[in-house]
């Protein structure tokens, strides 16, 4: 029984570290900007951020955009995510592309905290190494 009290308890705190993730994300979003990010679907996010960073002057940020996009057309959510929210993190976005970054990691965390529900082990390691800090 007291195993079973053990196994319990790991799938409960597990659970509540993505929903924390998930949590700190919206809240991170929300405290940089007066209004909930643009809502953008998984499907419609590579043609959006494509759309967005389509005229961006900067050849890194330009980069970041189209690996992005590249990462979420092959449905590579967990690459997509390290790379928007490195894109997220930076300082020259329009208030545009944050916002559809924005809209579009929510999206692709959403995406993933329904797969680790599932029993995905890849995600579910990918949100110990972020809630580990790496």
């Amino acid at each position: 029984m007291g195993w079973i009290s053990i196994l319990l308890v790991k799938k409960f705190l597990e659970k509540l570290a993505a929903s924390f993730f998930t949590l700190s994300l919206v809240l991170s979003i929300g405290c940089s900007s007066d209004k909930y990010p643009t809502e953008v679907s998984l499907e419609n996010a590579p043609e959006t951020i494509a759309e967005a960073f389509k005229d961006e002057k900067n050849r890194d940020i330009k980069a970041m955009a189209v690996q992005a996009t590249q990462l979420l057309q092959s449905k590579n959510y967990i690459g997509a995510h390290g790379i928007l929210k490195r894109l997220m993190s930076l300082k020259d976005l329009t208030p545009e592309q944050r916002d559809l970054i924005a809209g579009g990691l929510m999206a692709v965390s959403e995406n993933l905290n329904k797969a680790r529900e599932q029993g995905n082990a890849q995600v579910d390691q990918y949100f110990k190494m972020q809630s580990f800090g790496k």
